[in-house]
């Protein structure tokens, strides 16, 4: 695990659908707050490649070899029709519908596109908004410093 900043870069040994060996790597950042004496995780951020869909427009020379995704996790008992959105420098730069619940919380998932990528390197913070079941809004701010270096390093592993 290497640490750019605030976030980290982390690999994790898995196996790949058709059984072969697959490293899967993503850059991370946990977003914390006190409770008591105790961190408490409220806001987990997880970019990682995906390999693209094969292109099944005739007309399409070049298809990416791969794609970002962002993944967050936040607590349980959120208004889950209210999404997660993220801004960038206080500027909305994508809004997640969650996806699934679980033990460890909420799971969202967004494919990233550059302009989104671009809005998240160049800030320095970004504010999670989410809404709790009560309906109260909460807004979760996080670090955007290391996550553009954290991104080079992601994009040079998958290239090679």
């Amino acid at each position: 695990m290497q640490k750019f900043d605030d976030w980290y870069y982390r690999c994790i040994d898995g196996k790949a659908a058709n059984g072969s060996a697959a490293e899967s790597c993503e850059v991370a950042q946990i977003a914390t707050v006190k409770q008591g004496d105790q961190d408490v995780n409220v806001l987990t951020l997880a970019v990682a490649k995906v390999p693209a869909p094969a292109a099944t427009d005739k007309k399409a020379t070049k298809q990416p070899a791969s794609e970002l995704v962002l993944t967050t996790l936040v607590p349980l008992n959120m208004y889950l029709p209210a999404g997660i959105s993220i801004d960038a420098s206080d500027k909305p730069v994508v809004q997640l519908t969650y996806r699934n619940c679980n033990q460890a919380g909420c799971w969202a998932q967004q494919k990233l596109d550059a302009k989104m990528v671009s809005a998240l390197s160049k800030a320095a913070d970004g504010t999670g908004h989410v809404q709790m079941m009560n309906g109260q809004k909460v807004n979760i701010k996080f670090s955007l410093k290391g996550l553009s270096a954290a991104l080079d390093a992601l994009q040079k592993a998958a290239s090679n």
